[in-house]
């Protein structure tokens, strides 16, 4: 039979120990719910995904030239591609701002390949974000962009005017009030053209596939290859774009099969990227036999808008090349 002292004994031992697991249990912190800024140039709005699902929307205006994507300093574009929130401030000249993490390695390394910077200036932007600092914004590609107040319009004298930034995007006061609040560093932003073909949708989004022990893209004869992966609707899709003085620009879809051991579902080649299938195109898979070539095509590019649409270009991978093509 147990003593008085030792059932007190295990009792306390008991105590000791749930009193120690609800400790643990409150210390733990909450999860953390997933945040992204999805904005689509081509319809003027951002949207605050929460969790995948679309929470709020703001009006936006963009840069004096909202249709291009930024490729230089000084062109007054607004970048399109995946970002993220580098730095929340306060206070900025645009009431409060949410700055951006543009120029990418992704954007350094097709500015090289464009010639817009130089050799020096790559290096630069890698080692910046080998560190996870931030890149320099006073190379060919610029930089300075963000997300911030001073309204969707402004005045220009007696001309009411959208579009008004150096390239930046801007939102009403109150909205960009509201998005500081729920935002932080590090929370992805996807920035995209939904009125763009295929080949222009996908491309600030894709990244150089080889490069060099210093980091430097490595572009055979003068071409490039750039990769991107995305899941769609579709399934894993890959994209490979290749582009080069005197060769022009190719895109390659790839979609494959849940089971990676059977064929992909789809391979399709458009060798001048021009968003058509012509005699030089191709087209073959499961899915391109269920309907004509144009609207498969067209399935695709809606597929990756609805995919771009729910921030899922955020978890993308590097992409897979579609077998035989060179």
């Amino acid at each position: 039979m147990l003593t008085y002292p030792v059932l007190k004994s295990q009792f306390l031992i008991l105590l000791i120990l749930a009193l120690s697991t609800v400790t643990a249990l409150a210390a733990e912190p909450p999860p953390l719910t997933r945040k992204i800024l999805v904005i689509d140039k081509a319809k003027q709005h951002l949207v605050l995904v929460t969790d995948g699902k679309p929470s709020v929307q703001f009006p936006a205006s963009f840069g004096v030239d909202p249709s291009s994507d930024k490729s230089k300093a000084l062109d007054c574009a607004t970048p399109e591609g995946l970002y993220h929130i580098a730095y929340k401030k306060n206070k900025s000249r645009f009431h409060r701002a949410l700055g951006l993490s543009y120029p990418t390695l992704a954007n350094a390394g097709k500015g090289l390949a464009a010639g817009v910077i130089s050799p020096g200036e790559y290096k630069r932007i890698y080692e910046a974000v080998r560190k996870s600092r931030p890149a320099p914004h006073n190379t060919g590609l610029g930089g300075g962009i963000a997300i911030h107040g001073g309204g969707v319009f402004r005045y220009f004298d007696k001309a009411r005017e959208r579009d008004w930034t150096e390239g930046c995007i801007a939102l009403n006061n109150p909205d960009i009030e509201t998005l500081f609040d729920v935002s932080r560093p590090g929370d992805p932003v996807v920035i995209y053209n939904s009125r763009r073909n295929l080949y222009g949708i996908i491309r600030p989004f894709t990244r150089v596939r080889k490069i060099d022990g210093r980091g430097v893209p490595i572009c055979p004869g003068g071409v490039c290859t750039y990769q991107a992966e995305l899941p769609t609707s579709l399934g894993r899709t890959s994209f490979t774009i290749r582009e080069g003085k005197g060769y022009g620009r190719s895109l390659q879809v790839l979609v494959d099969n849940a089971d990676a051991r059977e064929k992909p579902l789809l391979v399709l080649v458009d060798r001048n990227a021009d968003g058509f299938l012509s005699a030089l195109d191709s087209i073959r898979g499961p899915v391109a036999d269920k309907a004509r070539p144009d609207a498969i095509y067209r399935m695709v590019r809606e597929a990756v808008i609805a995919a771009l649409s729910r921030g899922d270009i955020s978890a993308a991978g590097p992409g897979r090349q579609i077998p035989g093509f060179p």
